[in-house]
């Protein structure tokens, strides 16, 4: 994804439903949910590689399992 796709992306969904206030914006990892973080800058390309490197920073919120036969 380029980070004018990522633009974009952000830009269609911005503001919400039927109060059409701005999103918050979360994140869902393997290893949990990132509410409202902190996004810096972490690294980027020196030039002849143009990548961007984004860091979540704030607490992650464990995935909770679900059970597969759906009894708890």
């Amino acid at each position: 994804m380029t980070t004018t796709d990522l633009i974009r992306v952000l830009k269609q969904n911005e503001f919400g439903g039927a109060t059409g206030r701005p999103r918050e914006v979360s994140f869902k990892t393997e290893k949990g949910y990132f509410f409202t973080p902190d996004i810096v800058v972490n690294s980027t390309g020196d030039g002849l590689v143009t990548e961007i490197c984004l860091e979540l920073i704030g607490e992650c919120e464990p995935i909770e399992e679900e059970e597969e036969d759906g009894q708890g």
